[in-house]
């Protein structure tokens, strides 16, 4: 008896997951929708985690200390500072090309591209050997940035989400872009910048359909990053205020000429790229020769080492300035120009924002002992200067004023700030075309493959519930899936005859005012709208406007009409989405 009992609470428990995995596996209502974004977001939180504190394990194993790349090199002897980061970025590149050899796909897709021009799938295994060689890089000194490995593996939990939840083409690229958000909002403390840099940049455009499901993922992100790392600002800067309206006019000048130095600056790198792409060299040589020209250059300026956290502090806090800033920023150029163009993994968002803040310090060093009276310290043009001329790279200004807000949490400096970014974006959309930073990820080919949905049929699901029209009420009750449905289908052998609006009929079947020995096509409403696999987004589009409904059917044709399955009217709302944003 004992035996019997068990197998009958075993199967009750069976029996309850089964109606909540279908329950939460309907991506097409907003507790499953809600529900997978913050599971993305979780999962992104940790592999950010896990991600630092292998970085963390790294740097301990090649400089002796964790604390800072910048005062490690400067601890180090000369040679050391030039061996290191050579051996490291060699080591980075073995790594590469061991996957390039061993993996059957080894091109890791940006997931900026899986987004805009991708199926929403990104390779585990690449992913994971790409970000064992970004270790690598960034622990031995490299000039780049932990950040983009970490959203790159963000989106790929993302992905893998998506998958394990089934999720159809556009709503797989929503989770995608939902750990893109997580991961932005692990990496810099700031989960509003997170949701607005997928939507502004990768999105192109702001819509409640993806834009709260980013809002979810990057606060779940943020609040599991703050339990296991704490909270606090990115950046520790002492209480800044403008010293009047005139001095607006001084951040407009700064806009300005930030919007003049982004673009160069762009220019340099891809040239860099182009350069060391040119000298054929196997991948490790590659890497390892950007590496010892940082080494060489860490020589003398020390600070170049990492992304430039440290020296950011120190501007902030005006602990760094004059002709020694203006060698350290000439130096980090060089130095970003050679990790970024010798092919190492990482991000350029945090170098970018340690030149901003450079250019911004050594312009607010010459103001203000011109100007004393009428202009603020160094540090405010220092931090308007983060947020310009990230603005004048990306060409998200309102990306830009929020995370520098967010960073910060200084809100009085949120004018100046609006000032700098909007006029640095303008300034330098002038330049390469109005090209970002981002413009190859966001503009890559996409002819031909299996995302491309010019038509529903790639959104086409399985119908959720369908019965023969002689069924009864009753036994239709009884045998009706235990998952939340609109509609379920009436057919007669596989042709599709009316349709039943369960939201009517459950409280009239519950309140006995229905037959339960009636068929169901005596309480079946008559098809109206259908859709077909072949039929265009927009005309799918118009047919939902039309008939107001959330769900329609798809029939194979005018000729025939038997039923092929069913469509959701938010997938079609992100396919068309989707294809807008990639134009």
């Amino acid at each position: 008896m004992p035996v019997m009992q068990q197998g009958r609470d075993a199967r009750k428990l069976w029996s309850w997951l089964t109606r909540l995995r279908l329950m939460l596996l309907g991506h097409e209502d907003l507790a499953g929708v809600v529900f997978w974004a913050a599971l993305v977001g979780l999962c992104a939180a940790l592999s950010s985690v896990a991600f630092r504190e292998g970085l963390r394990f790294m740097e301990m194993l090649f400089t002796g200390q964790a604390t800072s790349l910048e005062h490690a090199a400067a601890a180090l002897p000369w040679w050391h500072r030039v061996l290191l980061p050579a051996c490291g970025a060699v080591l980075a590149g073995f790594v590469l090309r061991l996957a390039g050899k061993v993996l059957p796909s080894p091109r890791v897709v940006d997931y900026m591209e899986v987004v805009r021009a991708g199926d929403g799938r990104i390779g585990v295994r690449a992913t994971l050997a790409n970000c064992c060689s970004s270790l690598l890089s960034i622990a031995s000194g490299g000039s780049i940035g932990r950040e983009g490995p970490m959203v790159q593996l963000a989106a790929m939990c993302g992905s893998r989400v998506g998958i394990l939840g089934r999720a159809p083409i556009p709503r797989l690229r929503l989770m995608v872009a939902c750990g893109g958000a997580a991961g932005i909002a692990s990496a810099y403390n700031a989960p509003i910048s997170g949701a607005l840099f997928v939507s502004e940049i990768i999105l192109g455009g702001t819509t409640m359909e993806s834009f709260g499901p980013l809002v979810v993922a990057s606060v779940t992100a943020s609040a599991t990053v703050h339990r296991f790392m704490g909270y606090a600002p990115l950046y520790e800067i002492p209480k800044v205020a403008i010293a009047s309206n005139r001095e607006l006019i001084f951040f407009v000048l700064l806009g300005v000429l930030l919007g003049h130095l982004a673009p160069p600056f762009l220019s340099l790198l891809d040239f860099a790229k182009s350069r060391f792409v040119g000298l054929r060299l196997p991948r490790q040589w590659q890497l390892g020769l950007g590496g010892l020209i940082v080494g060489v250059i860490s020589v003398w300026v020390p600070e170049v080492w990492g992304n430039g956290f440290t020296a950011v502090s120190d501007i902030l806090n005006a602990q760094l300035a004059g002709w020694v800033l203006l060698a350290i920023l000439a130096a980090k150029v060089l130095a970003t120009a050679a990790t970024v163009g010798s092919g190492a993994v990482g991000g350029v968002f945090t170098p970018t924002l340690f030149l901003g803040c450079a250019i911004g310090g050594l312009f607010g060093g010459v103001l203000h002992p011109l100007l004393p009276a009428f202009t603020s310290g160094p540090a405010a043009y220092a931090l308007a200067g983060m947020g310009g001329f990230l603005a004048a790279t990306t060409h998200a200004p309102l990306t830009s004023i929020l995370m520098l807000f967010e960073m910060t949490l200084d809100y009085d400096m949120v004018l100046p700030l609006m000032l700098v970014c909007v006029t640095a974006h303008y300034t330098a959309k002038v330049y390469r075309r109005g090209e970002s930073v981002y413009h190859a990820a966001l503009t890559a080919s996409r002819e031909g493959g299996p995302w491309e949905l010019g038509s529903v049929g790639a959104l086409v699901k399985p119908a959720g519930a369908t019965v023969d029209g002689d069924t009864s009420l009753g036994a239709m009750f009884a045998h009706l899936p235990a998952r939340p449905l609109e509609r379920v289908y009436v057919t007669e052998g596989e042709d599709l005859v009316g349709w039943l609006d369960l939201r009517q009929l459950v409280p009239q079947f519950s309140s006995k005012r229905l037959d339960a020995s009636a068929p169901v096509r005596s309480v079946s409403t008559p098809v109206t709208e259908t859709l077909t696999s072949d039929m265009s987004l927009g005309t799918a589009l118009d047919c939902f406007l039309q008939a107001g409904a959330n769900v329609l059917p798809v029939t194979s044709g005018q000729w025939s009409n038997n039923l092929l399955g069913e469509v959701y009217r938010r997938d079609v709302v992100l396919a068309v989405q989707d294809r807008h944003s990639s134009l």
